[in-house]
């Protein structure tokens, strides 16, 4: 967590890595955040970015980042967030042609054991704590 932007694990992901960065301050739409606020939300997504595609092998540093914004796009929380979802030549949208983003909406919740292994195991990758405030 920065001063501006949160970077939290998706509680239902759609591939193994699968995050949300969102500001801190409330928001439903990117054309609200301030410039120090917008710069900040890409700042962490190239900070976490690197850790992410490790942790998570995706192929040839491929990721999806996607945002739903208004009503008729499929938000489904109403607060501003960019999803961040490292990819593989592997992964099932790859083999099945299924459309990741109307997977977004059906997903899975995943227990709360495994979304604390997962942090931990950025914040170890990062070396990121919450006493250090970066």
């Amino acid at each position: 967590m920065t001063k501006h932007t949160r970077a939290v694990y998706d509680i239902a992901p759609v591939l193994p890595g699968h995050c949300l960065v969102m500001p801190i301050r409330h928001v439903l739409d990117i054309r609200q955040l301030g410039e120090a606020e917008m710069l900040d939300m890409f700042e962490v997504i190239k900070k976490i970015a690197p850790a992410l595609l490790r942790l998570y092998n995706a192929s040839d540093e491929s990721y999806s980042l996607t945002a739903q914004i208004g009503p008729y796009s499929g938000m489904s929380i109403r607060h501003l967030h960019l999803h961040f979802i490292p990819r593989n030549k592997d992964d099932i949208f790859q083999s099945s042609g299924s459309d990741i983003y109307y997977q977004i909406e059906r997903s899975k919740k995943i227990s709360m054991e495994e979304m604390q292994k997962n942090v931990q195991m950025l914040r170890s990758e990062l070396e990121w704590s919450e006493d250090k405030g970066n």
